[in-house]
C-alpha cells in the first residue's frame, strides 16, 4: 500500500458507477442491510454531544468491511464482512476515542459561542420550525437530522473517508491519515467539488426541509434517500481510496457462492 495520495485516472464517475452496481449485485442483501442499519441507528440511538462521531466511525467501518467482502470474497460476503470488521475493530475503536475527545471539545466551544450569540441577539435570527413538525414521531424528527449530519461527517467531509480507509488498512494514526486524506481531496479537486462539496450542500439544504414542511411521507423519503446515499457515495469513497492507495482500478473477480448441501453430507457420512 502507498499512503502518498495521487491523482485518480479520468473517467472516475463512470468507472465507479459501474463498479458500485457490480458490488451491489454481488451482495444485495448485505448492501440493503447496511442501509437499514444506518437508518435504524440514526432513528433510535440517542447521540448526545459528540457521540455521533464514534457511531459514524463504526458504521463507516461496517460499510467498508461489507464492500471489501463483496469485492474480494463475495461467495461468503456476510461472514467475510464480519471477519474484516473484527480484524479492524480495535483500530477503529481507538480512532473513535480520539475523534470523540477532539469533537467533544469543539462541540463545547461551539455550544458556548452560540449560547452567547443567542443571548446577545435574543434569538432574532433563529428560524423556528412549523408547529406541525412537533406532531411527527420523535424517531422521524431525530432520525432525519442525525442521518443528514452523519452523511456529511462520514461521507462528504473532505479527508474523512481516507481516514477510515487508512486506519482500517495500516492502523490508527488519525492526524497523519487525515492530513493524507485532505491532501488527496486537494489533489483531486474536481472530484471533491463534484461529490463532497455538492453532497454537503445538498444535505445542508435538505435538513431544514422537514422542519418547515412537516409530513410523514417526506420524513420517510428523506431517511430512505439519506440511507441510500450513505451506501452509494460511501462505496464511491471506498473505490476512490482503493485506486489511490492500493492502486487497484477494477473489482476483484467474483467468487462463487458457497452452498451447504445437507442431504449430500448425510449420504456421505452414511
Amino acid at each position: 500500500m502507498i499512503i502518498q495520495p495521487k491523482h485518480i485516472s479520468p473517467g472516475w464517475a463512470k468507472r465507479w458507477t459501474l463498479q458500485s452496481v457490480d458490488l451491489f449485485r454481488r451482495a444485495p442483501g448485505l448492501a440493503v442491510g447496511i442501509m437499514a442499519l444506518f437508518a435504524l441507528v440514526n432513528a433510535f440511538v440517542p447521540q448526545p454531544l459528540a457521540l455521533d462521531v464514534p457511531i459514524t466511525v463504526f458504521l463507516m467501518g461496517l460499510l467498508f468491511s461489507s464492500l471489501r467482502a463483496a469485492d474480494h470474497d463475495s461467495g461468503r460476503s456476510w461472514s467475510a464482512a464480519w471477519a474484516f470488521f473484527r480484524q479492524t475493530s480495535r483500530d477503529l475503536a481507538h480512532m473513535a476515542r480520539d475523534l470523540f475527545l477532539v469533537m467533544l471539545a469543539v462541540s463545547v466551544m461551539m455550544g458556548l459561542f452560540f449560547a452567547f450569540y443567542s443571548a446577545a441577539t435574543h434569538g432574532a435570527n433563529v428560524v423556528k420550525p412549523n408547529p406541525a413538525f412537533f406532531q411527527l414521531p420523535g424517531w422521524m424528527r431525530s432520525g432525519t437530522a442525525r442521518s443528514g449530519s452523519m452523511l456529511i461527517l462520514g461521507v462528504f467531509m473532505p479527508g474523512f473517508i481516507p481516514l477510515i480507509f487508512l486506519t482500517m488498512s495500516v492502523g490508527n494514526q488519525p492526524l497523519m491519515h487525515y492530513v493524507s486524506g485532505f491532501h488527496a481531496a486537494i489533489l483531486n479537486m474536481k472530484m471533491t467539488y463534484a461529490v463532497s462539496i455538492t453532497g454537503m450542500t445538498s444535505c445542508i439544504f435538505l435538513l431544514p426541509v422537514l422542519r418547515q414542511m412537516p409530513s410523514p411521507t417526506l420524513g420517510i423519503a428523506l431517511m430512505v434517500c439519506f440511507a441510500m446515499a450513505f451506501w452509494w457515495f460511501g462505496t464511491w469513497g471506498y473505490l476512490w481510496c482503493r485506486e489511490m492507495f492500493d492502486g487497484t482500478e477494477e473489482n476483484a473477480k467474483e467468487t462463487a457462492k458457497q452452498h451447504v448441501h445437507i442431504m449430500a453430507q448425510e449420504e456421505n457420512h452414511a
